[in-house]
């Protein structure tokens, strides 16, 4: 009898540390690293990342460096989902390039920073130090499987807030990948001008 009271507990608290699924803040802004390691379109970048989740749309202002002998380029790209436009502003030369976002594959659609409902929970973890007061933070680590996009999803969460620190894609088919961090998170939307394309914006030439 004891034993079986002692299990219980034990369930009890394992259960108890398991987080719930959760929604991140639907607007915030962050700087943001993406890496894509693939051999013939690798590329890293760093960006301030604003994410609007209420009107459907990011923007980010990059740094871009697209691997092997090639020179770094300051992009500010706009993604207006509700419109399907995207707009890529090259912020050297000012030229603006409208193109749609109704692109076929796995990269259809708005993709919310949330953990999606059905993910599996793959534990709790700190990120820092839990030996040093005020040196660590913890989080939780999630898997999804988007099978209609043929991707895997991986991503990390602080358990306080559900703020994004981590994405990571796995495409099954294409065997493309994707890493993205966040850090320096802020809350809300401080500057919506990052949402407006400039005039002089006009369409992809193919």
């Amino acid at each position: 009898m004891l034993r079986l009271i002692a299990f219980v507990t034990a369930l009890a608290a394992v259960m108890a540390q398991r987080p719930e699924v959760c929604q991140s803040p639907d607007q915030w802004s962050a700087n943001m690293d993406l890496f894509d390691p693939v051999e013939g379109h690798q590329f890293a970048l760093r960006a301030k990342y604003y994410y609007d989740k209420t009107n459907l749309r990011k923007a980010r202002m990059e740094e871009v460096d697209a691997g092997r002998n090639s020179t770094h380029r300051f992009v500010h790209v706009i993604e207006l989902f509700a419109e399907h436009k995207r707009y890529d502003i090259d912020l050297g030369t000012k030229d603006c390039v409208e193109s749609s976002l109704n692109r076929p594959g796995p990269m259809e659609g708005f993709h919310p920073h949330d953990v999606p409902e059905g993910a599996e929970f793959r534990g709790l973890f700190y990120i820092g130090s839990d030996a040093v007061e005020e040196g660590h933070i913890e989080a939780s680590a999630w898997d999804f499987m988007y099978a209609d996009r043929g991707y895997y999803w991986h991503g990390t969460f602080t358990t306080h807030g559900c703020i994004p620190l981590r994405s990571d894609r796995f495409n099954h088919t294409t065997f493309g990948a994707g890493f993205e961090e966040f850090y320096d998170v802020v809350p809300g939307i401080s500057d919506p001008n990052v949402f407006i394309p400039p005039s002089n914006c006009h369409p992809q030439k193919f």
